[in-house]
């Protein structure tokens, strides 16, 4: 019995410790050009549903935030913002204050109850990908101009839940982030990646995972593209063989 009320009591504290870990964190630099003043930033928000609460490194904090809020900071600057509770989906959509956004450190909470990354982080042409951790995409369907859709840079891009994904035409064009991790999209029906990859810099490896990925998911009668880059190694190119066997449509870097 103690030892069982000792392992709830842990299963608890690990919880709590988790809880606290899934805060989606990023920085801004309200310098940069946008649509709200020098010492601002605006949230823009995606579709769902949103309860949230933010905090800033300046002091501020508010809380029972449902939809675009934008933030006054004491002066012009670069201040991190960190938000818990439900925040489904951001949507810059190639403008609003899209460009004043530096890093994305964390997803946490970020993409809980969305069904659309459409058009979230494009445009955020001054913003570096340092996160890590998957995120909240499992119910996700739409991944058209998610995330890459400009010159954001990264070491890599993060391992998400792409299984409810139904299209990523144009999803990580012009992204400057080489690495791609192996079985990013072993679950996913998707089969338009029209453009997904158009002027990258994929390593070998990256474009090798993507291709063998794609394969294993099983789909048929798709389209894919990438320019830029290197060219897929003789794994890659077995699974574009494959591929188009099914029927896919494959563009790819020479």
């Amino acid at each position: 019995m103690i030892i069982a009320i000792q392992n709830t009591i842990g299963a608890i504290r690990n919880n709590a410790v988790a809880s606290a870990n899934l805060k989606f964190e990023f920085s801004v630099n309200t310098a940069e050009s946008g649509t709200s003043n020098d010492d601002q930033f605006t949230l823009t928000v995606g579709s769902g549903t949103f309860l949230y609460d933010l905090t800033t490194t300046d002091g501020h904090s508010e809380t029972g935030l449902t939809g675009n809020h934008t933030i006054t900071f004491s002066s012009s600057g670069v201040y991190s913002i960190s938000i818990s509770g439900q925040f489904p989906a951001f949507k810059f959509n190639n403008g609003n204050d899209g460009e004043k956004m530096v890093t994305l450190d964390n997803f946490g909470v970020y993409g809980g109850g969305s069904t659309s990354q459409d058009n979230a982080f494009r445009g955020c042409n001054n913003m570096t990908l340092n996160a890590t951790d998957s995120g909240n995409f499992g119910s996700a369907s739409d991944f058209q101009k998610f995330m890459f859709t400009g010159n954001i840079t990264g070491v890599s891009f993060p391992l998400i839940d792409t299984s409810s994904a139904t299209r990523f035409d144009n999803a990580f064009r012009q992204t400057r982030i080489a690495n791609f991790p192996a079985n990013l999209f072993d679950d996913c029906t998707a089969t338009n990646f029209a453009n997904a990859f158009l002027d990258t810099i994929l390593s070998q490896q990256s474009i090798d995972n993507i291709l063998v990925s794609l394969d294993a998911a099983g789909q048929s009668n798709g389209t894919f593209y990438q320019s830029g880059g290197s060219a897929p190694s003789s794994v890659g190119i077995a699974a574009e063989t494959n591929l188009t066997n099914k029927g896919w449509t494959i563009t790819r870097t020479s």
